[in-house]
């Protein structure tokens, strides 16, 4: 689920974003060294375009830096908040590096972990509509609600993550379905792909591009996609990610895939074919931001 360009309206169903397994080792690349991710560069310069010739690469750490969940039905209550944590710390490091290239800051998104319990009253849903509840069947990004990031600064577009819905995850179930491939990285690329809207709403915002720049039918969804495969490609390169967890998100993709073409999220084939593009590049080294933003948003990319 997922809430664009401002709009108030809740719809859709999960959209999570994987990679396609690939053969052959990835090339490893990056565009930072820094060792906690934080951009630093002279103030006030203006933005800069990522062009086709001229762009940043997401930068591959030499390290693990994402431990497995170690996930049970007894520990889940703090196992699973702990992992989502992780994953999003880890988005918002690689994330910012790459904005830092183009001299964009300000780039992380807001959270909200809805624990058991507890629910969450999203600004993009229509008045009158139920707060969402831990046991929500989705995650959503929404441009309008304000929330603090990882390290508590306050920001406009959050990333929506009811934590029952994930623990499910982690006992085969996704929308009510039951033995599917499901784990670690089934919740890793379900969050990946809702930072992938944040990705394209910090780009909007920085570009001052209006809303009709923005993608269109189900090129949103596939970007996000793409996006989140980009990330997953800095994930594998540093031996932090198995063949195993690659094929629960290939699985995960089929599942949530729309059933025709041109429904909004794209089909299970479409929607692998947009995770692949952003996780390797011709399948010898690893994808880069650039590919997406031509293959689903033109507009974004400078001449």
């Amino acid at each position: 689920m997922h809430a664009h360009s401002r709009s108030r309206r809740l719809s859709g169903r999960v959209v999570a974003a994987a990679a396609a397994v690939v053969a052959g080792a990835l090339v490893l690349a990056g565009c930072g060294t820094g060792v906690d991710g934080t951009p630093t560069r002279a103030a006030a310069q203006p933005p800069k375009r990522c062009t086709v010739s001229e762009c940043p690469e997401l930068p591959v750490y030499s390290s693990k830096r994402i431990q497995a969940s170690g996930v049970t039905v007894a520990n889940s209550a703090e196992t699973v908040p702990a992992y989502m944590k992780a994953v999003l710390d880890d988005l918002d490091t690689t994330w910012q590096e790459w904005f830092a290239e183009l001299n964009i800051e300000g780039i992380t998104p807001g959270r909200e972990l809805i624990e058991p319990g507890s629910s969450f009253a999203t600004a993009c849903a229509d008045d009158g509509e139920d707060p969402i509840t831990s046991d929500f069947p989705n995650a959503f990004f929404c441009t309008l609600d304000k929330l603090p990031d990882g390290q508590g600064a306050e920001r406009e577009g959050s990333v929506i993550l009811p934590v029952q819905t994930f623990a499910d995850i982690w006992q085969g179930k996704l929308l009510g379905s039951k033995g599917v491939v499901l784990g670690d990285f089934t919740a890793a690329t379900i969050i990946a792909h809702e930072y992938g809207h944040n990705v394209m709403h910090r780009l909007q915002e920085a570009y001052g591009m209006s809303d009709e720049q923005l993608p269109s039918g189900n090129d949103p969804e596939l970007l996000a996609d793409c996006f989140a495969g980009n990330w997953a490609g800095t994930v594998f390169a540093r031996k932090d990610l198995s063949l195993k967890e690659i094929a629960q998100a290939a699985v995960l993709v089929i599942s949530v895939g729309d059933p025709a073409p041109n429904q909004g999220h794209g089909t299970s084939f479409e929607r692998i074919q947009a995770l692949t593009r952003g996780f390797t590049q011709n399948f010898s080294k690893q994808g880069q931001p650039v590919t997406c933003l031509k293959d689903y948003w033109p507009a974004a990319l400078g001449g």
